[in-house]
C-alpha cells in the first residue's frame, strides 16, 4: 500500500470514528432527554391517578376558576385522558393544538401551534417543555396558559 493511500485510509477512519463518536453522544443526549419526559410523564399519570382515588375531579378545579371553555395543548396520552375525562361534565372541550396537527383525527379540530387559535378561557399544556410553550403561545393568545402538572399536583 502506497503512503498517500495509507493516509487517505486513516484519515478516513479517524472521520469515520469521530462521525460515530459524535452520533453516539447525540443519541445518548437525546436518550437522557426522553428518559426524563417519560419520567416525568409517569409522575404526572401516577398523581392523576392519586387524584381520581381521592374523589378529586378536574371539572371540579375548572369550574371553581371560572374555565368554562379548554383547549388542549399536546394530543398525546395525557391530553387525550383530560378529553375523556372531561366528556360528560360541564366543562368543553373546543379543540386541540399540536405539532402532529396534520397526522392526528379526533372528533374535535386539531392545530398547529403556528395557526392562530380561537378564543377559550384557558389552554392546558400536556406536553413537557411547557416553558417553551408558553413563551411561544404569550404572544399569540390573551386567555390562561395552564400546565397540567400544576393542575393535577395542585388538586
Amino acid at each position: 500500500m502506497k503512503k498517500r493511500d495509507f493516509g487517505r485510509l486513516l484519515a478516513g477512519m479517524l472521520l469515520g470514528g469521530a462521525g460515530v463518536c459524535a452520533w453516539k453522544h447525540k443519541g445518548e443526549k437525546q436518550s437522557r432527554k426522553d428518559a426524563v419526559k417519560y419520567l416525568n410523564l409517569f409522575r404526572t399519570m401516577n398523581q392523576y391517578v392519586v387524584t381520581k382515588q381521592r374523589h378529586k375531579e378536574l371539572a371540579d378545579y375548572f369550574e371553581e376558576k371560572g374555565y368554562r371553555k379548554l383547549a388542549i395543548y399536546g394530543m398525546s396520552h395525557i391530553g387525550q385522558r383530560i378529553i375523556d375525562d372531561l366528556e360528560d361534565s360541564g366543562i368543553e372541550v373546543v379543540y386541540g393544538v399540536d405539532k402532529r396537527a396534520d397526522r392526528l383525527t379526533y372528533s374535535l379540530p386539531i392545530y398547529d401551534p403556528s395557526e392562530a387559535l380561537p378564543e377559550v378561557d384557558a389552554v392546558v399544556v400536556t406536553a413537557y417543555d411547557f416553558d417553551e410553550i408558553a413563551e411561544e403561545l404569550a404572544g399569540k393568545v390573551d386567555f390562561e396558559i395552564l400546565r397540567f402538572e400544576d393542575i393535577i399536583f395542585g388538586l
